[in-house]
């Protein structure tokens, strides 16, 4: 083999000629903060490497050009991510490092004769393409409609195919000028969708001094509404302004809708993503639950009709909001959730065992404290509210015993949880089993609220 490491690494992409490649790696930093090593293919030998300590450099893509080694991406060294491009061979590097321009700033992809790349402002929770040209250190906006850039790449013929939504329009992958920023051509779209209602961008406090972004819709009429708090997963991820037939399912049976970006998201610093690290679920829990108590203070939601739920990191964090504030939820939904850390770092994908590691700085058995007291099972007893599970029984990233075990302590405990089990994975592709999941968990919603 020309590359092995035991710790999260990602990778490998290659040089256009294909002599040279590169892997993303965590070897150095011993957390989720990625390095990158460059190799020589033919020998194995390493030819460079690019680490900072304290922050993460990813890879983006090399040169298309034959001979040109250079290789995209980006770093948050500064404190938020900024384009770069790296020689692997010979160490060269150039950075894009406006000073104009808050927030984060990815790189997206190269010109075809790689004499410029694009690249994406996200700030605030709004996105903006740039044109930027390394060999003179210009920058150009590229002045594109408003909406949420899904994916973005250059075509081998110069083109600027974007895939574009909102959370009143479906996804649709089309064709921009990367002069004037307007589209071109519409190259696919899904079918149209029923009119919903719009989402716009809130923010509020947190504790120690955190200011937490979200999104809000609200129903028809006038509030306040039953709620819903919606936990995205990741942690290592983001809620854009997106179409979410999810959302708009709970905004036309009456309920407001909150999405929250905890700390832990990308996409507002590399401090603001870094801070749950080695301590997870407690700031997490409080920008949550801070979102709920926003809520009710704004009249938007009824105090006792608030519902919490998310998925994959957003159905830990549904168990874990329920267990340490009990006081605040009328109930939790979870999907393919995680209730027990060390359980799970004994039946999860090696791969997903890394990351696991990463985000606590160490194993189960290296941080037992932690583990546990990051875990929804060690809070299960304080749990008022009914709690409604949806599990994948063959899920290797969020294995089914540990949350068997949290099943069988509630009961034995006399709590109100029900599960659902289904036969797949993380997840399902599956259109009508995915609505069935959004029936149940209507459903569920609105038995409680009629007790």
């Amino acid at each position: 083999p020309i590359f092995h490491e035991t710790r999260l690494s990602r990778g490998p992409l290659l040089s256009a000629d294909g002599y040279l490649a590169v892997m993303a790696t965590t070897a150095r930093s011993k957390s989720t903060d990625m390095s990158l090593v460059g190799i020589d293919v033919a020998t194995g030998a390493v030819t460079g490497e690019l680490y900072v300590a304290g922050a993460s450099i990813g890879p983006a893509r090399f040169s298309p050009v034959e001979g040109d080694n250079r290789l995209l991406g980006g770093s948050n060294e500064t404190g938020f991510t900024r384009p770069l491009t790296w020689d692997p061979r010979t160490g060269q590097r150039v950075d894009c490092t406006p000073d104009s321009l808050d927030g984060e700033l990815y790189p997206v992809d190269w010109l075809p004769d790689a004499r410029g790349v694009v690249v994406q402002q996200v700030n605030a929770a709004a996105m903006q393409l740039y044109l930027w040209t390394p060999g003179e250190h210009t920058l150009r906006k590229i002045p594109h409609a408003n909406a949420t850039i899904g994916a973005a790449y250059i075509s081998p013929g110069g083109e600027l195919i974007v895939e574009l939504q909102d959370s009143t329009r479906p996804s649709r992958v089309v064709v921009l000028d990367l002069d004037s920023g307007e589209e071109v051509r519409e190259l696919l779209r899904g079918d149209d969708a029923p009119e919903g209602r719009k989402w716009r961008s809130v923010s509020y406090p947190s504790t120690d001094g955190a200011t937490i972004q979200a999104w809000l819709a609200t129903p028809a009429g006038e509030g306040p509404f039953p709620a819903v708090v919606d936990v995205h997963g990741g942690p290592t991820a983001a809620m854009f302004d997106q179409w979410s037939p999810m959302a708009q399912a709970w905004l036309d049976h009456g309920y407001a809708f909150l999405s929250v970006n905890y700390r832990g998201s990308t996409t507002f610093g590399h401090e603001f993503e870094a801070s749950i690290r080695g301590d997870l679920g407690r700031r997490e829990c409080d920008d949550i639950s801070a979102g709920r108590d926003w809520l009710v203070a704004q009249g938007i939601a009824r105090p006792d009709q608030v519902f919490v739920t998310g998925w994959s990191y957003g159905g830990y964090m549904t168990l874990l909001c329920l267990g340490m504030r009990p006081d605040l939820w009328a109930g939790g939904m979870a999907g393919i959730a995680i209730a027990d850390w060390t359980l799970m770092y004994e039946d999860q994908a090696e791969t997903l065992r890394q990351y696991q590691v990463g985000l606590f700085g160490g194993t189960p058995a290296e941080l037992p404290e932690q583990h546990a007291r990051s875990s929804p099972i060690t809070y299960a007893a304080r749990v008022e509210a009914p709690v409604l599970v949806i599990q994948g029984s063959n899920d290797t990233r969020c294995p089914a015993r540990q949350l068997r075990a949290y099943e069988e302590q509630m009961h034995e405990l006399g709590k109100d949880i029900r599960m659902e089990w289904f036969e797949a994975g993380h997840g399902s592709y599956d259109m009508e089993k995915q609505l069935a999941h959004q029936e149940i968990m209507m459903t569920f919603a609105a038995e409680v609220l009629a007790r």
